[in-house]
C-alpha cells in the first residue's frame, strides 16, 4: 500500500512539473530590474519593514540610505486603513464591518524621472461582528489588515518587476 501511494505521488509531481507550473515570484521576469533601491516610507511601521523584506528578498538588490546613490526610489505617499459599518441588525447593532486599505505610492529613478506614477491600490475586505466576541474581532481586524498590506506589497513588487529603467543594469548571473 505505502509503495502505491509513493508511485503515485511521484506520478502526480511529475504531472506537476511538466504543465509548467512555478511559485509566484520564482520566474525570471519577476525579479526588480535595479541593483539599488532606496525606500521612502515611514520608519519603523509595518508598512515599511514588510515592503523592506520584500524588496530584500529579491537577489542582489541592496537598499541604499541616500536617494541619490540609488538606481531608483520607492516613494510611499500616503497609508490608510478605513472601517466602515456594512450592515446592522434589529437591535441596531453592527453585524458587519467593510475593511478598506488603500496605499498611494511612486517609483522614481535617481534623476527624478518618473517610472512609475503615483498609484493608489484600495483592497477591501469584509469581516462579521459580534459584540460578544469583541476582543477577538479586533484582533481578526489587525489580520486582515495586514494580510491586505502584505497583498498590496505583493502587488507593489510585481509592478515593478515590469519596469523598464532609463539606466539598464546588468546583473550577473
Amino acid at each position: 500500500m505505502t509503495v502505491r501511494r509513493l508511485v503515485l505521488c511521484m506520478l502526480l509531481l511529475a504531472m506537476l512539473s511538466a504543465c509548467g507550473f512555478q511559485l509566484r515570484g520564482s520566474r525570471p521576469d519577476s525579479r526588480l530590474p535595479f541593483s539599488t533601491l532606496y525606500l521612502d516610507a515611514a520608519r519603523n511601521t509595518p508598512l515599511e519593514r514588510d515592503l523592506r523584506s520584500a524588496i530584500l528578498a529579491q537577489d542582489d538588490i541592496k537598499l541604499t540610505t541616500d536617494a541619490k546613490s540609488a538606481q531608483a526610489t520607492v516613494h510611499i505617499i500616503s497609508e490608510a486603513e478605513e472601517r466602515k459599518i456594512l450592515t446592522l441588525n434589529a437591535q441596531g447593532q453592527v453585524r458587519e464591518f467593510s475593511l478598506l486599505y488603500r496605499l498611494r505610492y511612486e517609483v522614481k529613478e535617481a534623476d527624478g524621472k518618473v517610472l512609475l506614477k503615483p498609484s493608489e491600490l484600495a483592497l477591501q475586505a469584509f469581516m462579521s461582528y459580534s459584540e460578544a466576541q469583541a476582543l477577538a474581532k479586533e484582533t481578526e481586524q489587525k489580520m486582515i489588515f495586514s494580510d491586505l498590506r502584505s497583498d498590496a506589497i505583493n502587488q507593489i513588487i510585481r509592478q515593478m518587476a515590469q519596469l523598464k529603467p532609463t539606466q539598464q543594469v546588468t546583473k550577473p548571473d
